[in-house]
């Protein structure tokens, strides 16, 4: 820019100032499903007073990046009176069952649950050591058990939506592997410790067998221990 120019564009900004031409009078917070706008408000410690111009972006990122769920922000003026802020949510995955629960992200993080009300349905975890650990560093990285319910869970989210929509609980217990509790049905679906990917894929195909056949609430549960074969287990 020229110094012709400099010298212009600053008289444009003084006179805006004198005349509150640009005055901040709005901020519209955008994409929060998960955080409150009064949250995300808060934390960008915008003056009461004074111009959009005044208002430094880049100090407002790195604060609204340091908010749990907050994946992402952009953050614009919109002449003549408005911030706005455009915020990407981490994802939540699933519930994890502590003394306190709190969520996973489908990023891979531990996150303590939202303030106020969350009424979102997700699948539970249970049955997990040491999982205030994970909390306190913010990622599930270095527990094995919840990296592992993690990969499975991302995997059933993305590959068989529907089994993920209607799985209620997945529980680690010990010897016996992993536990899928299916919520319509109250089924349990019994993966045990290893080929847990092939076994998902092999539920996967068993219920799409048996729909339309016979209802699921029918089997008390579903066990794909076994090699080459299904055994499931009928309500009396």
């Amino acid at each position: 820019m020229s110094a012709v120019g400099w010298f212009a564009g600053q008289g444009i900004v003084a006179y805006a100032d004198q005349t509150h031409v640009f005055e901040l009078r709005h901020i519209e917070v955008r994409g929060t499903d998960i955080l409150h706008k009064a949250e995300v408000i808060d934390a960008m410690q915008v003056p009461v007073t004074g111009s959009i111009f005044d208002v430094q972006l880049d100090n407002i990122q790195t604060r609204l990046e340091q908010l749990n769920y907050v994946a992402g922000v952009r953050l614009g003026r919109l002449f003549p009176h408005t911030l706005f802020v455009d915020v990407v949510e981490n994802q939540p995955l699933a519930y994890v069952a502590a003394p306190e629960y709190y969520l996973i992200s489908m990023e891979g993080l531990a996150l303590p649950l939202p303030h106020g009300k969350f009424e979102v349905a997700l699948p539970t975890v249970s049955g997990i050591d040491n999982v205030l650990e994970c909390l306190d560093k913010g990622t599930i990285r270095g527990h094995l058990q919840l990296g592992q319910a993690w990969e499975m869970l991302a995997n059933i989210k993305s590959r068989y939506p529907d089994i993920y929509n209607d799985l209620s609980e997945m529980v680690f217990d010990g010897a016996d592997g992993i536990t899928l509790y299916l919520s319509k049905s109250s089924t349990a679906v019994r993966l045990g410790t290893d080929q847990l990917t092939e076994r998902i894929a092999l539920l996967d195909a068993f219920l799409k067998t048996v729909r339309g056949v016979q209802p699921l609430e029918k089997y008390a549960y579903i066990d794909l221990r076994y090699k080459q074969q299904i055994v499931v287990k009928e309500r009396v």
